[in-house]
């Protein structure tokens, strides 16, 4: 089964393609995997709907766990499995010993003086990543399931989505 995304990031993206989902835990909670375009990178990506993040389990080429990649996110489902996701452009690389950096703050603020991001979209990013925080401070953020997951195997055709 395929998924149509269309994302918007208000400093690059603006597109909208089709993934394959690679696991489905309901309209509300499924993944799907790319590479990075750089190559080296493969992003194995749960979208929690509902919640307003997405979690990456970020592997090397050859299926070494990496990191997870948090980005906060509005996302809203606009028939069967089409979705809109908005990159509030706040995002939390959490390590495998469980720490976490928090990085792009520096375009979040950019955005906001560009009047890019609705206050309700400040607000939402905000509050979302404090609770982002509050989980992982906690060690609840990832779930045990994005944990055990592991990579799909790559394909030769297997290419970054355009």
């Amino acid at each position: 089964m395929n998924v149509a995304i269309k994302k918007i990031k208000f400093t690059t993206i603006n597109k909208t393609y089709t993934e394959k989902v690679r696991d489905w835990r309901g309209r509300h909670c499924f993944a799907t995997q790319y590479a990075n375009p750089d190559g080296e990178r493969i992003f194995l990506t749960y979208y929690f709907v509902r919640k307003g993040y997405t979690i990456s389990k970020v592997f090397g080429r050859s299926g070494e766990f990496l990191y997870y990649y948090c980005d906060v996110m509005q996302m809203y489902q606009v028939n069967r499995l089409k979705y809109v996701m908005v990159d509030l452009l706040l995002d939390l690389i959490v390590y495998p010993d469980g720490r976490y950096h928090l990085i792009d703050i520096d375009e979040f603020a950019d955005a906001v003086e560009r009047g890019q991001l609705k206050r309700r979209q400040q607000v939402h990013a905000l509050r979302t990543l404090d609770q982002m925080i509050r989980l992982q401070t906690e060690r609840k953020l990832i779930p045990a399931f994005i944990h055990e997951a592991k990579m799909y195997p790559l394909t030769d055709h297997y290419h970054r989505r355009t």
